[in-house]
């Protein structure tokens, strides 16, 4: 008896999903019209959304950290340097490598950049480019193209420029490789390639500068100390300290790319590397399409349940 009432009971389950089911199938066809309305309404939308969206392009390149060749033996007198005021070069390129990215990232860099000309309205009042002419449009309400002059001479800070200059870049390294890929994201492909060069550019020469000018001091009070030294051993350290910044001068000055060893050259995108507008279009669409469905069926149970209760 027990069986058979546990058998009658699941049946009654099973019925009641059916008509669950049912029940849902038919709220569902009954509000089909409002169903697609919603669904076209977002579809549309996303088609007009994805449409007014610039077309982004990334150029990109690939470098490799310059090493010191000649100065593996120098750690020895790193103690004696440091007493100096000197900075050794480093025998390794990991050291140079993490130099340069935090260089390129940095609000001082950015600082810098801003000294030449159309980097700042580029990275903040860029509206538009033209395939055709190959020609920057800027936003007239923020910077006057034909003067060259902010509204309200309104100069944007360099803060506000390193976050969006931080939202164009990408700089990654291979640790197993050491090869490091600097990437430049903008509206216009020209723009991206001709400011990935800048950087590179003046990385490298701001580094060049600085470990010269560290160098050079350094060789300053080498050739002091050496003289006034009776020591031979502490002569002996002083040359080889001296052989090093000399070292660091002659790569500083014969080597371009002083620290970013050039693998593939920054390039003018012809490819859009964003928005894709298929998956903002597809997405948009089923968006609507789950939306429209929940839309149904919590007007269905809620105001279907209050007709049952008043009837």
């Amino acid at each position: 008896m027990k069986e058979t009432n546990n058998m009658q009971e699941n049946e009654l389950y099973f019925d009641d999903d059916e008509i669950d089911l049912r029940e849902l199938f038919n709220a569902l066809w009954t509000a089909k019209k409002l169903i697609i309305l919603i669904t076209a309404i977002f579809a549309i939308g996303s088609v007009v959304y994805s449409l007014s969206l610039n077309d982004y392009y990334k150029s990109g390149s690939i470098f490799l950290a310059r090493s010191a060749s000649g100065n593996q033996g120098l750690s020895q007198y790193s103690g004696l340097a440091a007493m100096a005021g000197i900075t050794l070069p480093s025998s390794s390129g990991e050291d140079k490598a993490a130099q340069m990215i935090e260089l390129i990232k940095s609000r001082k860099f950015v600082k810098h950049l801003m000294t030449f000309e159309n980097i700042l309205p580029s990275i903040l009042a860029a509206k538009s480019y033209n395939n055709s002419t190959q020609e920057l449009l800027f936003n007239q309400k923020l910077y006057e193209s034909e003067t060259k002059t902010w509204k309200n001479n309104e100069i944007p800070s360099y803060l506000k420029a390193h976050k969006s200059y931080i939202g164009m870049l990408s700089i990654t390294q291979n640790k197993k490789t050491g090869f490091i890929s600097i990437n430049i994201e903008h509206i216009s492909p020209v723009f991206a390639k001709d400011f990935l060069e800048l950087i590179i550019r003046e990385s490298n020469e701001l580094i060049r500068k600085k470990d010269m000018e560290e160098s050079k001091q350094g060789l300053e009070y080498l050739t002091s100390e050496l003289s006034k030294t009776p020591f031979v051993e502490i002569k002996e350290s002083i040359n080889n300290l001296i052989e090093a910044q000399l070292e660091t001068q002659m790569l500083a000055q014969i080597n371009q790319d002083y620290i970013l060893i050039e693998i593939e050259p920054p390039f003018i995108p012809e490819q859009k590397s964003k928005p894709i507008r298929t998956y903002i279009c597809v997405t948009g669409t089923m968006l609507g399409g789950m939306l429209s469905v929940l839309i149904v069926l919590i007007r269905h149970y809620s105001f279907g349940e209050e007709d049952q209760a008043v009837e």
